[in-house]
């Protein structure tokens, strides 16, 4: 399993879990999106589930950095950053 923190410039952070069959965002036993407010809180749960590396999905600022990044990548506003969860 593989997971992505994505973070678009907001307060707060989602975790994307992928697997061999598919891809869904973290949940509440309700069906809400979990919403994590730090990326240390996000790394705690990946880290309880068994998860050592993600990959942080980031959106950039929509300034003249991004014509820059975002045409390198093709058009994409997020930039795709690995972490280690363990320590």
């Amino acid at each position: 399993m593989r997971a992505r923190i994505v973070s678009d410039g907001c307060r707060d952070y989602l975790v994307e879990v992928v697997s061999n069959s598919g891809a869904g965002l973290l949940r509440h036993r309700r069906g809400s999106v979990l919403k994590f407010r730090s990326l240390a809180e996000a790394h705690q749960v990946l880290s309880r589930c068994g998860i050592d590396a993600a990959v942080m999905r980031q959106r950039v600022a929509d300034d003249e950095t991004c014509s820059t990044i975002c045409a390198a990548a093709g058009g994409s506003r997020f930039h795709d950053l690995p972490i280690a969860i363990g320590y």
